[in-house]
């Protein structure tokens, strides 16, 4: 992948973390799985997002997976929904989701 579109998709990757940052309120550390249905439009509207900001669709699948996979490892749905409101004027809790974004790209990117 050539550095120009590595930094294409690395913003997309901010955009849709941000975008989801602000659709979403947190949850504490154990795994868990979230609600289906919470969990269905958290996939469907990522998804949405990320090819419209010009992702293919299997990566865009990818990538949301990844994400909700990722935030239901590390917070409980509350605290992913407290994690995304307070995203919106607190950065540390921006760069918390941002991390998430950065992982799931690297896993786009560098797998075979």
């Amino acid at each position: 992948m050539t550095k120009s579109l590595f930094t294409f998709t690395l913003g997309i990757g901010y955009l849709v973390i941000a975008l989801f940052a602000s659709l979403a309120e947190t949850s504490s550390a154990a795994p868990q799985e979230y609600p289906q249905e919470y969990s269905q439009n958290y996939l469907q509207d990522c998804k949405a997002t990320a090819m419209t900001e010009g992702l293919p669709d299997i990566e865009a699948e990818t990538l949301c997976k990844c994400t909700l996979r990722e935030f239901q490892q590390k917070y409980t749905l509350d605290e992913f929904k407290d994690l995304n409101k307070r995203s919106e004027t607190d950065t540390t809790a921006s760069d918390a989701l941002i991390e998430v974004g950065e992982f799931c790209f690297e896993e786009i990117l560098f797998e075979e």
